[in-house]
């Protein structure tokens, strides 16, 4: 069998030169920057160099913000990248998070498709902000509590002290 890139498949099904980035230009940079990202160090910033001034300028949510956000659960979903899955979970909350409520839903939206990778990272125990931005993000999906407090109470160990 074998392997195949979900990035670069999830990157293909967005028309990122027809989006406008926060930095002025298409979008179109957005997933080579990216890549060359998770194949550097993590970036002091994060979101440096692809998502901030890019598919987000601060709390404000830019074109590209649910194409972004649908390469960032491929990313997560396939499971490589651990030195920048903390960077990723943090730009994912930016972007569920963000101003423009109608952008933020889209992008949550994506993410409730994706939910049991965020779960996944709770219950993985590799990193507790990891696993906490996750929980943070589940929160905002509606229909999850039952199934998050579950977690919540098994999984307490891997989340911050102040989400037990």
């Amino acid at each position: 069998m074998q392997k195949f890139d979900m990035v670069a498949i999830e990157v293909e099904l967005h028309d990122w030169s027809a989006l406008t980035c926060g930095c002025g230009r298409s979008a179109s940079h957005i997933p080579a920057d990216f890549q060359k990202m998770l194949e550097s160090r993590p970036p002091a910033r994060t979101g440096e160099g692809w998502a901030e001034g890019h598919a987000y300028v601060q709390s404000n949510l830019m074109q590209p913000a649910v194409a972004t956000t649908s390469m960032v659960m491929a990313s997560l979903a396939d499971g490589g990248h651990r030195e920048h899955r903390r960077q990723l979970f943090i730009v994912l909350a930016t972007l569920v998070n963000g101003e423009q409520d109608d952008i933020a839903d889209s992008c949550l939206e994506v993410v409730k498709r994706g939910s049991w990778v965020l779960y996944e990272e709770i219950a993985s125990g590799r990193d507790v902000d990891s696993a906490s931005y996750a929980f943070e993000i589940l929160t905002l999906v509606d229909d999850e509590a039952v199934r998050l407090d579950a977690f919540r109470r098994v999984g307490a160990i891997n989340l911050s002290s102040d989400l037990r």
